[in-house]
């Protein structure tokens, strides 16, 4: 716990001295000193000059992480592709990938294969080796058990799923199964618009939609491990059909498999020209709507609308400090967030509506993958000079 609290202070501060970890963690000047040491001489964190120019005596000697630490994979298992990141010991991709193709008209074991090939070709990429792999994590959208390891739903596959399984005994690494908004929710509390926050929620929004929530500077995960399923929270009842079995769902509207099966729907009624159904793609219908048409533009309204309804719910429930929507989805831009923002303030009083901020995120191609590395790099965190990987 003392290791801990010492390396989440310095990846918190960036630079920091350890009069100041001292302080803020609560432990004796003389305990700093050790446990740094060790640190130092493993070589997890390294000392550094502070630049300011000291009244008197010598300048303070700052500590900071050292990013070729350790090195973890991230793995994102999504509808149609999976991608793969390799990130140092500060949240940096070293490299990354993403290889195309349907998860769920595949075997589990051939899944397991490409994820194998994938990783150790970011792994080389990256010029390591995977003896120098401290872990790997693997994100997938679904009911996950995180504790087990254990994934009871998800809309990829039929029944449980043994990938995790699967991919450790390819890469023989230790190998955490996460739920994918969980993942990015914790890389977000790492490395970006969470860091410093207690309390906030992440909404991410692609083929479906998701949320992470931190509560008090923790990860929340419900009694069983299967909380914060906001996309399949009902608010149109008897409303349209969602992927988990339900009707009404928030996903049903908002996500991007949802608005692209409606916006088929919609041309296969039109008469006249239409694009070629079977080669649309969500990236088609979003040009398309910018373009003016109003129809699609319809359809991207209601989902923002939708969302903005929830996430009002959200804001009353949780009080958050900052809700983050992000995911591939925020490619629409203002079609629905602008709709969003709306329903959020038609639903709050002012009161509510001015405590949380809202920031939608810009998302990278290797984000995915990066949250689920972030989210082993928090596992390393715990006992790093246990768990950390070197080549020799």
């Amino acid at each position: 716990m003392n290791q801990f609290n010492i390396l989440n202070s310095i990846r918190e501060a960036g630079r920091i001295s350890r009069v100041e970890i001292a302080a803020r963690t609560g432990q004796s000047p003389a305990s700093v000193t050790n446990i740094t040491a060790d640190m130092i001489r493993e070589g997890l964190i390294r000392e550094e000059e502070c630049g300011c120019k000291p009244r008197r005596g010598r300048r303070r000697i700052m500590l900071t992480l050292d990013p070729e630490a350790a090195h973890v994979v991230g793995v994102k298992i999504s509808a149609f592709q999976i991608s793969f990141a390799v990130v140092d010991f500060v949240g940096g991709v070293k490299s990354s990938l993403t290889m195309p193709i349907r998860v769920s008209e595949r075997r589990e074991e051939t899944v397991a294969d490409f994820i194998e090939d994938g990783v150790r070709h970011c792994v080389e990429d990256a010029r390591l080796r995977m003896d120098d792999i401290s872990g790997c994590g693997v994100a997938i959208s679904g009911f996950v058990d995180s504790a087990s390891a254990d994934c009871l739903w998800t809309p990829l596959k039929k029944g449980r799923t043994r990938i995790r399984d699967l991919v450790a005994e390819r890469l023989s690494v230790d190998v955490y199964l996460e739920n994918d908004a969980n993942s990015v929710t914790v890389a977000s509390q790492w490395f970006g618009q969470g860091k410093g926050i207690d309390n906030f929620l992440v909404v991410t929004v692609e083929h479906g939609v998701g949320m992470g929530i931190v509560v008090d500077g923790k990860l929340y995960r419900g009694a069983t491990g299967i909380g914060a399923e906001f996309g399949h929270v009902v608010l149109v009842p008897d409303g349209l059909p969602c992927r988990c079995g339900k009707r009404g769902c928030i996903e049903a509207y908002a996500c991007d498999g949802c608005i692209l099966r409606r916006a088929k729907e919609m041309f296969s009624r039109r008469r006249g020209p239409v694009p070629d159904l079977e080669t649309l793609t969500i990236e088609d219908v979003t040009e398309l709507a910018r373009a003016g048409d109003p129809g699609l533009r319809k359809l991207f309204r209601e989902g923002g609308a939708i969302l903005g309804q929830g996430i009002a719910g959200l804001i009353q429930i949780f009080n958050p400090e900052r809700i983050i929507v992000t995911g591939e989805g925020v490619r629409a831009g203002d079609l629905v967030f602008g709709p969003m923002r709306k329903a959020v303030k038609k639903f709050l009083n002012r009161e509510q509506f001015e405590a949380t901020e809202i920031v939608v995120q810009e998302w990278g191609d290797d984000d995915w993958a990066r949250g689920a590395a972030g989210f082993v790099l928090s596992e390393l965190y715990k006992s790093p000079l246990d768990k950390i990987h070197r080549a020799g």
